[in-house]
């Protein structure tokens, strides 16, 4: 995969493998399990290319997942912090295809989360 320098570069890169780059956020209750962020795609894998998560004034943790499985590390967020993936173009983690991409959270606050996706095959 060739190195991605500029944004210009990156839309040329995303074009050429046809990811069709999409957002989404949620603001996830605490306590929350498999909550919705991006609604599932038939025959097609969500992989999410960046995401921010913030939590409220309580701190809390999150975990991304597809069909009940974690796809991605626990993040935990101390009160008004959050955690930041900056753009990656092979992504930081894919869903099981044709399911939805969800979050389970823990004890704390309401945490908002913002991604950046393509569906893929």
């Amino acid at each position: 995969m060739p190195a991605i320098h500029d944004v210009a570069q990156m839309i040329r890169f995303t074009n050429q493998v046809d990811l069709g780059i999409k957002r989404a956020f949620a603001n996830v209750a605490a306590g929350s399990t498999a909550a919705s962020v991006v609604a599932a795609t038939t025959n097609k894998k969500i992989r999410v290319l960046s995401y921010h998560c913030q939590a409220g004034a309580t701190a809390t943790t999150l975990v991304f997942e597809s069909n009940g499985v974690a796809i991605s590390s626990t993040k935990d967020n101390v009160a008004r912090g959050g955690a930041v993936g900056n753009f990656n173009p092979a992504g930081w983690f894919e869903t099981v295809k044709g399911e939805a991409l969800t979050v389970t959270t823990g004890a704390g606050s309401t945490i908002g989360i913002d991604v950046v996706y393509a569906e893929v095959r």
